[in-house]
């Protein structure tokens, strides 16, 4: 019986035909892995925090009751300040790795390592919150692409001018950042200040990309200013 196989010019021919298919595949497959990662830690920070917040209700009061340090401008807050305030609410509700002072500038925060490796850094204020998505990143991390802003802003700080631009974050437990949003989609993108999620020129710019991620779905949407 006569014997049939693959010449060596064919199998290098299927080879090849494989590795362009991978090529072009595989970046695409690794970017929505990384998309995917990105989606999740995000909605599990904000359902770890918040499920925290509603536990140590139960022992401390309303959130409105608990101690508030000011606006971000006139407090005088310093990070044993930010740490008691932590230690009081919400480290009996969450199980860390580690919590440290780091300061960028001259302002001090308050770093609270989480187990799945991403890195909460609350202001010396408390309310305004980065969300690290990984340890690494610290330092050199862009704004909606690998730190990610929140705010938790039981009551209005005692500067009445921003009552207005801060009025989307009140009394909404752990949420995502929305100082200066009009309320719609397409404020998330571009805001007259600078911190909309397309503001790539903006010192800010970047700022509500959480807020725009939560309102398409907890998804990163296709046309997403930055790549993963």
């Amino acid at each position: 019986m006569k014997k049939y196989a693959f010449t060596l010019a064919e199998v290098l021919i299927t080879l090849g035909i494989i590795g362009i298919v991978a090529a072009m595949t595989i970046p695409t497959l690794f970017q929505s892995y990384k998309k995917k990662m990105v989606e999740t830690k995000l909605v599990k920070v904000s359902s770890l925090i918040n499920q925290a917040i509603k536990f140590s209700t139960i022992e401390n009061g309303d959130t409105t009751t608990w101690k508030f340090f000011g606006g971000s401008t006139s407090s005088t807050a310093t990070y044993e300040d930010a740490l008691e305030w932590y230690n009081t609410y919400l480290a009996d509700y969450l199980k860390t790795q580690k919590v440290e002072k780091k300061t960028f500038g001259t302002a001090d925060y308050l770093f609270i390592y989480l187990m799945d490796g991403s890195v909460l850094a609350f202001a010396t204020y408390i309310y305004d919150i980065r969300f690290y998505l990984n340890a690494k990143d610290i330092g050199t991390a862009k704004m909606g692409k690998n730190v990610f802003m929140f705010r938790f802003l039981p009551v209005f700080p005692d500067d009445k001018k921003n009552e207005i631009s801060m009025q989307n974050s009140i009394n909404k437990g752990f949420t995502p950042y929305t100082y200066d949003w009009d309320g719609t989609y397409e404020g998330t993108k571009h805001s007259t200040n600078g911190f909309g999620c397309y503001d790539s020129t903006s010192i800010n710019g970047g700022a509500l990309c959480t807020k725009l991620i939560e309102l398409n779905g907890w998804k990163i949407p296709d046309d997403y200013p930055f790549k993963f």
